[in-house]
């Protein structure tokens, strides 16, 4: 069964005092530390060395204000409108119609289902849910027929693959063009594809969107919510949400460099330091990657509805994710939902209950 995890109680007149007498000395300790966690890099790098050990250090150090503001600015940059909209196929099913699209993104031929809400009249009021994929091998478009329950039903529910990936529909198989990214490209794919739904469904709402997302595309659904201000609503199911300060990520990111298998939570990031140390990319581009795709340094933009899930056996992205970001989110006064499932036996596929939890958070208030 989920749970949600109790508020950490203040100190007591007792344990406030012992803080305050160890405050002396905890300056020295951090230097220590990271003394120590140099070390621990340098002897698990074993031949690389204590120079390639620090850089890995300044790599996931935390983002400074500049960095972030950089990151916002970026963000914030006019993207070259999406052209050639165009219907591949269409097929219906009890009500629904379910179109094969594409369009041209950034120089790329984009593909993705788009299913209309049930018995659709052209004009008539109705939300968007964006579905975004886990893994790096495309996505079945069928996925859209499978969301009717509630209100889902009155939903135009669009499927995207992302750049470089297979959007398959039966015998069919529609590859989009570019190279694949982590998070920060895809989000464009998705924010062009929100654009071409609007534009050519009459009666598409572009003020009530919502994304729900697994695996990556939880990562992708959550930065979605930062970064497009169309987007009200979000359903996060084991996304990564920290790829730069997270614990353990400098010690998956030297499995990576040695040529261990590691999940993808830590091989994605190792990439683009491999990219870094082969002089392709420089150590500002390396941090704005790295930044832009971790949600939880963004937390207080993200919109007024989250809800998470997270099982405690994942083994692809550990959840200390979905622990941080429920941390993050709790100070906001803001937030009209704000809820954290966390599943005890759950790992890194299906969570029981979770579907309608996350309709109901989805039909709420309509």
């Amino acid at each position: 069964m989920p749970y949600h995890h109790a508020s950490t109680p203040p100190l007591s007149p007792s344990r406030s005092l012992i803080a305050g007498g160890l405050s002396g000395w905890k300056s020295k300790a951090k230097a220590t530390a990271a003394a120590a966690a140099l070390c621990a890099t340098t002897v698990a790098l074993g031949l690389a060395g204590a120079s390639q050990a620090e850089t890995l250090q300044r790599i996931f150090a935390p983002p400074t204000a500049a960095e972030r503001s950089a990151v916002l600015d970026a963000w914030a940059e006019p993207v070259a409108p999406a052209t050639r909209w165009k219907v591949e196929d269409s097929f219906e099913d009890e009500g629904y119609r379910l179109d094969v699209v594409s369009q041209r993104v950034e120089g790329n031929r984009h593909y993705s289902a788009v299913r209309t809400p049930q018995d659709y009249r052209p004009g008539q009021p109705a939300p968007i849910l964006v579905l975004n994929h886990g893994g790096w091998d495309g996505i079945e478009a069928e996925w859209a027929f499978e969301l009717v329950d509630d209100c889902l039903a009155d939903f135009f529910v669009v499927v995207p693959s992302f750049r470089g990936e297979e959007l398959r529909i039966f015998d069919d198989t529609y590859e989009s063009t570019g190279e694949k990214s982590l998070i920060n490209r895809d989000v464009i794919d998705v924010m062009a594809l929100i654009s071409g739904v609007v534009d050519n469904y009459p009666g598409a709402q572009d003020n009530d969107v919502s994304a729900w997302g697994y695996s990556r595309g939880g990562g992708v659904s959550l930065m979605l919510g930062i970064r497009d201000p169309r987007v009200d609503r979000v359903v996060n199911v084991f996304g990564p949400t920290d790829v730069l300060t997270y614990p353990d990520m400098i010690n998956g990111v030297i499995g990576h460099l040695r040529g261990e298998e590691v999940s993808p939570y830590y091989g994605f990031p190792g990439t683009f330091v491999e990219a870094y140390y082969d002089g392709q990319t420089s150590f500002e581009e390396l941090r704005m990657q790295l930044l832009g795709g971790s949600a939880l340094h963004f937390a207080d933009l993200l919109p007024e509805r989250v809800q998470t899930h997270h099982g405690v056996r994942d083994t692809i992205v550990p959840v200390g994710n979905a622990r941080a970001l429920d941390r993050a989110l709790k100070p906001r006064s803001d937030m009209i939902t704000n809820e954290y499932f966390e599943y005890r036996f759950g790992g890194h596929g299906a969570l029981p209950g979770l579907d309608q939890r996350a309709t109901r958070m989805l039909c709420a208030d309509r």
